[in-house]
């Protein structure tokens, strides 16, 4: 029988998020598969449990099961069984957790009854479980628990196109799978392991998976990248522009390391990438207001310079001429305020006509590690996803951590 409730209730919230742990090209919206054509791995996988925090604050949450689902009162392990015939509104009041006619003091966890059953939570379905908890705003946090393998399937689409060449989408799973278990407990204050936001990668839940994006995730599960044995921070951004860029030339403080597999190697193979050549106009005026927006105290912006140059040819700083003085801010900081998609990269030249500044500049992102754009056509170039991560990553081996 049709549920037209339902119906009713996902043509009026469903909405396709789409973003990265870096800027990243942003994929065609791609419709969920059917259950009966997931993919899965040919042998059990033995995963790591991960918790993603996919609303971090919230007044008011829908949830829905495709089947009846439990809920568990984590602090007390008492249960609740609850049936899969009704749209439920969940909302704190008074430092409570409102479930239905139901009350809750402390966190909960909301468990499907079948495994292959998806929760839905604001229209969006996931995997696994959900538990929901109140924040130090006593707000709801909405948090994603499943395995790992899981998780990056729910990320591939939202970073690369799932049309892309087979090699280059494996060498995407291993740099994804290999950047989450090295970042795990990032968000820990927060109660869950990492976010679903750019901050630390992108994750959609099961609606932006895809079925060919799902099969490499899983021919290559529990892979990841090591240099010298250990875990690498396996940084990645949509296109270099021609070459990549040490870490030490972005983020340059004292907590910054350039190890051999984040130093900058030539790439070359990023050309189709339609902001490979990029421009951009933005007024004085709106400089100096990004600037004071992001705590910088300047005055009316007369002039922008640029000083230095990177080995990939970057700028290094950037001089902001104000009627209040002059400010020297690293090329990345300067990026951010000005905003990561109109000024796409630091690898930029920049003219001032008319209170009006024209960039015009090269490739997409930060620039270091692996170039998504760059895998892809080193991919159709007959390139492996193994050479192609070894090429990006100097150094590294991967490891199966499974076997």
């Amino acid at each position: 029988m049709v549920n037209h409730k339902k119906i009713i209730f996902y043509l009026s919230v469903a909405v396709f998020f789409t973003g990265c742990a870096v800027p990243s090209r942003k994929p065609p919206v791609i419709p969920p598969p059917p259950v009966a054509g997931e993919i899965k791995p040919s042998a059990p996988i033995k995963e790591i449990i991960i918790k993603i925090g996919i609303i971090e604050s919230t007044d008011r949450v829908s949830i829905e099961g495709e089947d009846d689902f439990t809920i568990i009162n984590i602090k007390t392990g008492e249960k609740f069984n609850m049936p899969a015939d009704d749209i439920y509104i969940l909302k704190t009041v008074k430092d409570k957790i409102i479930f239905g006619k139901k009350q809750f003091a402390s966190d909960i966890k909301i468990i499907p009854r079948r495994t292959d059953q998806k929760i839905t939570v604001d229209g969006k379905r996931y995997k696994g479980n959900i538990i929901l908890r109140i924040n130090n705003r006593k707000k709801l946090a909405v948090i994603n628990e499943l395995g790992l393998e899981e998780y990056i399937c729910g990320i591939m689409t939202k970073e690369v196109s799932p049309s892309w060449s087979f090699e280059s989408l494996n060498a995407q799973a291993v740099v994804a799978r290999t950047y989450a278990i090295k970042n795990l407990g990032k968000h820990a204050s927060s109660g869950f392991d990492l976010c679903s936001q750019t901050h630390c990668q992108v994750y959609g839940g099961f609606g932006s998976e895809d079925e060919r994006s799902n099969k490499a995730v899983y021919n290559t599960a529990g892979e990841i990248l090591k240099y010298n044995g250990e875990i690498i921070n396996a940084l990645y951004h949509s296109s270099c522009g021609g070459r990549t860029e040490d870490v030490k030339n972005v983020w340059n403080d004292s907590k910054t390391e350039n190890p051999e597999y984040l130093m900058g190697v030539k790439c070359g193979f990023c050309e189709k990438d339609k902001w490979y050549n990029w421009s951009a106009s933005i007024s004085l005026k709106m400089i100096g207001s990004n600037l004071r927006s992001f705590g910088y105290k300047v005055g009316d912006v007369k002039k922008i310079k640029t000083a230095g140059r990177t080995s990939s040819d970057r700028v290094k700083e950037v001089l902001i001429e104000h009627s209040k003085g002059a400010l020297w801010l690293r090329s990345n900081r300067f990026r951010m305020a000005m905003n990561p998609n109109v000024i796409r990269s630091t690898n930029f030249t920049v003219k001032i006509k008319s209170g009006v500044a024209y960039f015009r500049g090269h490739g997409w992102g930060h620039g270091v590690g692996m170039c998504q754009w760059g895998a892809k056509g080193m991919a159709e170039d007959g390139w492996n996803y193994k050479k192609i991560l070894k090429h990006y990553y100097l150094g590294t081996e991967i490891i199966n951590e499974e076997k």
